[in-house]
């Protein structure tokens, strides 16, 4: 376990969100996920991939909690939950990595994204 004082996660957990964001389908499903909840159908039309692997792709981020599915009636809704997310870059912040990171063009990205 990891314990900097204000960061508890397992060495696991901690493998798992980085394992999720390996894939650059898994973190467009992220992006897409900022602004509103989606069905797995409306991110596989997104992807351009098959509602099955899309389903691949969010069970790999719903088993590290980086997302959560919703049931309504027949239709499954995907949630973002950035709390590990978060955690995950508190670690980074601890070990001093994001000073590695430059973000001088964060905020161009982030309008390129449609984030802000």
């Amino acid at each position: 376990m990891i314990n900097h004082g204000f960061l508890k996660m397992k060495n696991e957990e901690l493998d798992d969100v980085f394992f999720s964001l390996s894939a650059p389908k898994r973190r467009h499903i992220l992006t897409l996920l900022v602004p509103q909840d989606l069905t797995v159908g409306s991110i596989a039309k997104e992807l351009g991939i098959s509602i099955a692997s899309a389903s691949k792709h969010i069970q790999v981020l719903q088993k590290c909690g980086l997302i959560t599915q919703v049931r309504f009636g027949k239709i499954k809704v995907c949630k973002a939950n950035f709390e590990k997310l978060h955690e995950a870059n508190l670690w980074l912040n601890s070990v001093g990595l994001l000073n590695l990171i430059d973000i001088t063009n964060l905020e161009e990205y982030l309008s390129d994204q449609r984030l802000l």
